[in-house]
């Protein structure tokens, strides 16, 4: 589901997870290696989403459990795990129900500082979505970057960017480790890029924020039950990339009909800075499917400079009382993009972006729009930007291959200034950060072209689904 790791060794090995099962095979022959688990496969307790990765004999994954589990690479025993839930027994029944633990699940993905055996590891919100009636407190470990010492089997440090997140604000990418430099300092550093649009830059061994992470008070809850953060994130350095908080002013203006659409259909809704659920009301928000999202962000080690793919979309929630004597959870909800009648976003352009983050500075060095709807470009708009869910890579020439917006292209652009070079139009939407390889001095570029579940829901006119891969050679 998000990708596949091969280790370079005499018979080299490729390890990976579907869902319900580790396997390792072997990377020339595609046959399992029969040594490992059984036959090939090590059955999970728990579905696992995301790429193992590997240090020294040990071979790490994180699961729904949630957890993070170390097994044998050799012969799959498992050796230890980590809980990625904490506990507290004051809560251990509320309201006449028990707690709930779940969420908080490692869906974004590993990283690996193979050097000092410390994994690095992002996790997704608490459930349930956007009731946390039955989970009360800031739900730790959850919306939270976690570092572990393998080799010593322990937690290092974790650091949760949002308190109690009752609006589906994970931190859905894998962490970035890179290194800055800071008052002539170089520091090796852990990233995180997230749906909020924040890019988190965490000192490796502390897990202490290389910039201050500022907080801001944010309205309480009015729902029965339910106690929200009283401070959440708001930060000034590094730029946020996309945008954080829906008000009147970010209301659409491609067109006055679309405008008037969008205002009558939120006039009884609230927005606002974090501002939480309420029954008989609407609530607007960005950030439901991102800012970033699951492909992250590509970051040139050399000099410190990221780029990131994200969006502006506008999400509409509502909650309602489930009916029923014998129900877990006291309310239900409902979610929906808010779109105007044509189906575009219901908010001003862009609706996409591509940026480029200064991360020794924490400064946005450009930004520019990130997809097009030619019909509105036709017509005088300038591009708006769109959806997008593929990512970008950068190469060392320059250039940032970037794929997954609505228009289903895939597209080149200049990175010292954010200039398109070149596009390509595939045949479904690109679903995943281009591959960069080289063979014999020449380039390669290969994308998935396969459509997004994720655009689909929003744009079923637009999106299909296919299944193809494209390779492109770079001129010399």
């Amino acid at each position: 589901r998000r990708g596949l790791l091969i280790k370079r060794e005499e018979k080299s090995k490729i390890y990976f997870c579907d869902q319900k099962n580790l396997i390792s095979i072997y990377a020339l022959s595609g046959k399992h290696v029969t040594s490992f688990g059984k036959k090939g496969k090590i059955k999970l307790k728990r579905n696992c989403q995301i790429t193992p990765v590997i240090i020294k004999d040990k071979i790490i994954i994180g699961t729904f459990e949630p957890s993070i589990e170390v097994y044998d690479r050799f012969n799959g025993k498992l050796l230890w795990k980590f809980y990625l839930k904490k506990k507290n027994k004051k809560y251990f029944r509320y309201g006449g129900k028990r707690y709930d633990y779940s969420g908080g699940n490692p869906w974004g993905g590993i990283s690996a500082d193979v050097e000092r055996g410390i994994v690095y590891v992002t996790t997704g919100n608490a459930g349930y979505y956007f009731n946390g009636v039955n989970r009360p407190g800031n739900n730790k470990y959850s919306n939270s970057i976690i570092a572990i010492d393998v080799i010593n089997k322990k937690k290092l440090w974790d650091f949760q960017e949002i308190d109690h997140d009752i609006w589906n604000l994970d931190i859905p990418a894998p962490p970035i480790l890179t290194s800055i430099k800071k008052n002539g300092e170089k520091i090796d550093v852990v990233v995180a890029v997230t749906k909020l649009g924040n890019t988190i830059i965490l000192d490796r061994l502390s897990g202490e924020p290389i910039f201050d992470f500022h907080k801001q008070k944010a309205p309480q809850s009015k729902i029965p039950g339910e106690k929200t953060g009283y401070y959440q994130p708001k930060l000034i350095i590094p730029e946020p990339f996309s945008k954080q908080i829906f008000n009147k002013n970010e209301i659409t203006n491609i067109s006055l009909e679309s405008k008037n659409f969008i205002e009558n259909e939120i006039k009884n809704s609230n927005f606002g800075f974090f501002q939480p659920h309420e029954l008989g009301k609407k609530n607007i928000f960005f950030g439901f499917h991102g800012g970033a999202e699951w492909m992250g962000a590509s970051v040139n080690n050399s000099n410190g400079m990221m780029f990131v793919t994200s969006h502006n979309i506008p999400w509409e929630t509502k909650i309602f009382k489930n009916k029923g004597k014998f129900i877990y959870y006291k309310y239900g909800s409902d979610s929906k993009r808010l779109l105007d009648k044509e189906g575009y976003p219901g908010s001003k352009p862009p609706w996409g972006s591509l940026t480029a983050i200064d991360l020794n500075y924490g400064k946005i060095v450009w930004q520019v729009p990130f997809g097009e709807y030619e019909e509105l470009t036709k017509k005088g708009i300038p591009i708006t930007g769109t959806e997008n869910y593929g990512g970008a890579t950068a190469t060392a020439g320059n250039l940032i291959f970037a794929t997954g917006t609505v228009d289903k292209k895939i597209r080149a652009f200049d990175s010292n200034n954010g200039k398109e070079m070149w596009s390509f139009q595939l045949p479904f939407a690109g679903s995943g950060p281009p591959s960069v390889y080289s063979i014999d001095g020449e380039q390669y570029i290969v994308v998935a072209s396969t459509g997004s579940t994720s655009l689909i829901s929003g744009y079923p006119k637009l999106i299909k689904f296919g299944n193809w891969l494209y390779c492109f050679k770079l001129n010399k």
